[in-house]
């Protein structure tokens, strides 16, 4: 069986793909394709699979393994040609990323657990990229507004300078997942396009309703500085651009708007043979901003998924 690993990011509409696919199932088992998504995943079947990059005893992955094994064949007994398995977690919560200071650190490691569950099969391995400052601001005011704590000027300094960018984290991938295939292809291009993003992960061109949804939307400002206000912060302390939480200063957005160019600039060059870069001529990409290379996207934030 065709299988496509999901990974995210988180922040890139990967919930907005994830409902819309659970809300098509019966569309997508007319063209031969299964879908699995966290509520499933997170409830049991990948247990023992999750974890950080220290290796798991050999039981609990086996366990995991075999179940794994029983579902892609009952999936298989059921007509299914290609399962779409989405969960950005096996990329490393946001918790975990924000701890490390870094661009998911144990990305390659912990990926290849879950493609070693589906050994003996064709897999493919889906990456969503999204421009390095918008990333970071929806990720910490996800964890503000579920206790952490407001970023401070030094985090904020130490995740521009920190050494990780997204061709490390596919690299990392190609590395530890040698045998699989890796499709990347940005936020800012594909966030509103769960149908064409299907597209290119399977070969199948299938209608789904509810495609043009916006689902678990990035943190607006009025909402950050109630929360603050309710649990006694200064609602000030909430800085923001466009309406949108954003903490990084216009300096550090433009030193992280051209790190990101330097990513898709290596993706649009071939990625030295590792990955194929999927967004199309004529979707939106980054060009030439007032504040350094990489996409003007505040605006873009008021529709776009985050």
């Amino acid at each position: 069986m065709r299988i496509v690993l999901h990974l995210g990011a988180h922040r890139t509409a990967t919930t907005t793909f994830q409902r819309t696919l659970g809300d098509n199932a019966d569309a997508l088992r007319r063209a031969g394709i299964a879908y699995w998504g966290p509520r499933r995943l997170r409830a049991g079947l990948f247990d023992g699979l999750y974890g950080g990059a220290p290796a798991l005893p050999p039981r609990r992955e086996g366990r995991a393994a075999g179940r794994v094994a029983l579902q892609v064949e009952m999936a298989a007994r059921a007509g299914a040609s290609t399962l779409i398995v989405s969960e950005e977690n096996m990329l490393g919560t946001m918790r975990l990323i924000t701890q490390a200071e870094r661009l998911y650190p144990d990305a390659g490691g912990r990926v290849a657990r879950f493609a070693d569950a589906f050994a003996g099969h064709d897999v493919t391995l889906g990456l969503s990229i999204r421009c390095h400052d918008a990333f970071w601001a929806s990720v910490l005011g996800w964890r503000v507004l579920r206790g952490g704590a407001l970023p401070h000027p030094a985090l904020c300094d130490r995740l521009v300078t920190q050494p990780r960018r997204w061709r490390h984290v596919i690299a990392d991938l190609a590395q530890a997942v040698p045998q699989a295939r890796i499709v990347v292809w940005t936020h800012e291009a594909m966030a509103g396009r769960p149908g064409d993003l299907l597209a290119h992960l399977t070969g199948a061109s299938v209608p789904l309703k509810g495609a043009d949804r916006w689902c678990n939307p990035g943190v607006r400002l009025p909402e950050l500085r109630a929360y603050l206000a309710d649990i006694g912060a200064d609602p000030a302390l909430a800085r923001g651009a466009a309406g949108r939480f954003m903490p990084f200063d216009p300096h550090q957005r433009a030193a992280m708007r051209a790190q990101y160019a330097e990513d898709i600039d290596w993706l649009t060059a071939g990625a030295g043979g590792l990955a194929r870069y999927i967004d199309e001529v004529g979707a939106r990409t980054p060009g030439p901003t007032g504040q350094g290379r990489g996409p003007t996207d505040d605006a873009e934030h008021a529709r776009r998924m985050a």
